[in-house]
């Protein structure tokens, strides 16, 4: 009598992880979360996102985004320069390629929080980068505040 394992045709899919880019990237499959304790201690990639996951990066690409034009506004009065050498080059190309590269910069920075969603440095990085933000504004506005500049 033949078991169950032999009557397969196609191999068991849990022999090969998720890769980091696949089909199921794009478009969707099954997994949100990961189920087993032992798939838990692994690099696991899943093919849907939660919507929390999602206002999170979206707050943080606003964040950036807001970062950038307060540092135009407050870079323009010679109130403050950039400090980021990278950010400082594209800002004295122009304001435009400035807050497209920081844009570029943040999406592309999203996309991997995204798809690496359960590594544990992903979720660290992510608080980090969303409270660094939040203490960079709360300084710009200050600064804006301080020195009356009109929005």
């Amino acid at each position: 009598m033949y078991s169950l394992s032999d009557r397969r045709i196609v191999s068991d899919r849990r022999k090969h992880p998720t890769p980091f880019i696949s089909k199921y990237t794009f478009i969707g499959g099954r997994r949100k979360i990961i189920r087993r304790q032992a798939d838990k201690k692994k690099y696991v990639f899943v093919d849907l996102y939660e919507s929390r996951l999602f206002v999170t990066l979206l707050f943080l690409l606003i964040l950036s985004l807001c970062d950038g034009y307060f540092t135009i506004a407050l870079s323009r009065e010679n109130f403050i320069v950039e400090a980021n050498p990278v950010m400082a080059f594209y800002l004295e190309w122009g304001h435009v390629r400035f807050i497209l590269s920081k844009f570029l910069i943040t999406s592309v920075t999203c996309i991997i929080f995204c798809l690496c969603k359960n590594f544990s440095i992903t979720k660290f990085s992510l608080g980090s980068m969303i409270i660094i933000y939040i203490g960079i504004m709360i300084y710009e506005l200050n600064l804006i505040y301080k020195f009356g500049l009109p929005f």
